[in-house]
């Protein structure tokens, strides 16, 4: 992670938005938008789902929920990214949506790993 893009963001001000389908757009109702709740420069990002995209499945759950990704080096131009997301409860909501984040961060990881040891050959 580049240190300028992490102080460019100012912490619990300035949505960042994602998309489950590659030809969405940002602009539609289907966009997930997360909101950066803390960061250290080149170690740690905290986001929150601040606004769920359209007939989210679970709309009470996510809103107690945060993720933490955690960067470290893991050698000449290498990075360890480390996800953990937090605030579920034992509620059926609140679990099936634990393990849908799980399933789709996962892809999201495995994703990213191809991504970047394809640009390293």
């Amino acid at each position: 992670m580049d240190g300028a893009a992490c102080r460019d963001r100012s912490a619990g001000r300035r949505p960042d938005a994602g998309h489950y389908n590659a030809q969405g757009s940002l602009d539609d109702p289907q966009t997930i938008e997360n909101t950066v709740i803390s960061f250290e420069p080149l170690r740690m990002l905290s986001i929150k789902v601040t606004k769920p995209p359209a007939g989210f499945p679970f709309p009470n759950a996510v809103q107690r929920m945060w993720t933490v990704l955690y960067f470290e080096s893991a050698g000449p131009a290498r990075t360890a990214v480390r996800e953990v997301s937090m605030g579920f409860g034992p509620d059926e909501e609140s679990q099936k949506m634990r393990a849908f984040f799980a399933r789709g961060n996962a892809t999201t990881l495995s994703q990213l790993q191809k991504r970047f040891a394809a640009a390293s050959r």
